[in-house]
């Protein structure tokens, strides 16, 4: 887990969003991924992940659990390394 105190609040507000996103799985599969990943994480990173959560929660579900693959080429990349940070 990341040491609060060094984050911007753009990645802190990151990480609030990421576990509250309505179901305990997306809170967990969400919330685990971008606390582990936010320190890492630039600001494009961070908004681009922003713009995922925007999302309608089962959509995203749908995308990283794999019963659909009908996901915008913008978020491709994004949903494989949650896909390979979670071994989903």
């Amino acid at each position: 887990m990341v040491e609060h105190s060094s984050l911007t609040d753009k990645q802190k507000r990151l990480i609030y969003r990421a576990n509250h996103r309505g179901t305990k799985e997306m809170d967990w599969l969400m919330g685990k991924f971008v606390e582990t990943n936010v320190a890492l994480m630039d600001e494009s990173k961070v908004d681009h992940v922003d713009e995922l959560l925007k999302r309608a929660e089962p959509e995203i579900e749908a995308w990283l659990m794999g019963k659909s693959s009908n996901y915008p080429e913008e978020f491709s990349d994004l949903i494989k390394e949650i896909q390979a940070f979670h071994k989903l």
